[in-house]
């Protein structure tokens, strides 16, 4: 009988090695515990995404080991970034000035950054090209079946397989809402013109609104350019969002000169946002959720990593704080939730409310946006809101 024909037993599985997956991994990394990490794909691989790192995503890697924030301050595949400016329906902009550098960089690249210092942990076992296709839960384990050759037990299970993971679907009720979910597609684009330093770019454009039209600069004059729509907006009004993207940045005034000359690189693919605008179950009985599994995306700028990183982490500290007071239960693993929701629901809830507020109005983003170039106390309540 091989290894892979018989039940293999872990004190945690982790499903899922995006970035809220690696980052628990490596925070159980010198926990002394067995931990196996499944990924239903292998490295390197690409994930569709607006791709932007927030500036506390060093910090995170910082508070695990700080070598892991050495590394990435040597991890060269990112557009480091300090600003941002927001275009007005009216094309009127204003560029915000950053408090600390975030960074730009594909998915194909930062996901696999992340991967290889997971791979230098001895105590955690990979499980690549690996789909969970079943999850069973006992009194006092879960059960974890992934195709007829492998199945695992656990005492602590940890969600990070996204939006539609079959954790989430196994051991929660939580379905999609339509009012607190996006729909976004993206498309990689070379020789865009005009893209100012280290800045990215968000348009209210009235082609796109209730959602805006993004420019993030990357590494080798490319930009991963997209749009997004709330679904039930979506459902209503029937967009295609492929073909507005392609129509808006042929024909809109402020961008059809600057991508008169661009070329995409590949498809314009779509994705899924699970919005952090409403509370989602993110735990329970010897499980917990993290990243686009547990609803954390940024409802009004789309952002996601930074929450699964931060996510991924409690979840580690919350796994080791469960095996030291041998406490598995749906209570205890509370604290996990509290942590996570005190780090990001003043924010998302603001943000959400900032994009009812916008919604199909351009007028409300020209009055915004004119007011902060006169007025410098509105120009600093315009940053605390978007950033």
């Amino acid at each position: 009988m091989s290894e892979l024909s018989k039940t293999l037993e872990f004190d945690i599985v982790i499903c899922g090695a995006g970035p809220a997956g690696a980052t628990c991994a490596l925070t159980l990394g010198q926990s002394g515990l067995k931990v196996a990490l499944l990924e239903k794909s292998s490295f390197p691989r690409d994930k569709v995404c607006g791709d932007a790192l927030a500036a506390y995503v060093p910090l995170v890697l910082n508070s695990i080991r700080p070598e892991y924030a050495e590394a990435f301050t040597r991890f060269d595949e990112r557009m480091i970034v300090d600003s941002v400016r927001f275009v007005a329906p009216n094309e009127k902009h204003i560029d915000i000035k950053f408090p600390k550098q975030g960074s730009i960089s594909t998915r194909f690249k930062f996901d696999n950054f992340l991967f290889s210092l997971v791979k230098t942990l001895p105590d955690i076992r990979i499980f690549e090209n690996t789909t969970v296709h079943n999850i069973t839960p006992e009194s006092d384990h879960i059960v974890i079946d992934a195709g007829k050759d492998l199945r695992l037990k656990t005492k602590l299970l940890i969600g990070c397989d996204g939006a539609q993971g079959v954790v989430s679907r196994k051991l929660t009720n939580t379905t999609v809402n339509r009012n607190h979910y996006s729909a976004a597609v993206r498309g990689y684009y070379e020789n865009v013109k005009d893209i100012p330093p280290s800045t990215f770019e968000i348009h209210l454009l009235p082609e796109v609104l209730p959602s805006y039209l993004w420019i993030f600069p990357l590494p080798g004059n490319r930009a991963n350019v997209g749009i997004g729509q709330v679904s039930r907006l979506l459902s209503r009004t029937k967009i295609n969002l492929r073909e507005t993207l392609q129509r808006t940045i042929q024909e809109a005034p402020s961008l059809k000169d600057r991508f008169k000359d661009a070329r995409l690189m590949g498809d314009i693919e779509g994705y899924g946002l699970p919005l952090g605008s409403r509370k989602v179950t993110m735990s329970g009985p010897r499980f917990m959720l993290c990243g686009d599994a547990a609803s954390l995306i940024d409802p009004l700028t789309g952002e996601g990593i930074g929450q699964a990183m931060v996510s991924g982490r409690n979840a580690g500290r919350q796994a080791m704080l469960c095996f030291k007071e041998n406490n598995f239960s749906a209570s205890f693993m509370k604290q996990y939730d509290k942590g996570v929701y005190d780090k990001f629901w003043k924010t998302h809830y603001a943000h959400y409310l900032g994009q009812k507020i916008i919604g199909n109005r351009p007028w409300v983003a020209n009055t915004a946006i004119n007011m902060a170039l006169k007025n410098t106390l509105l120009e600093k309540a315009m940053k605390r809101l978007f950033l």
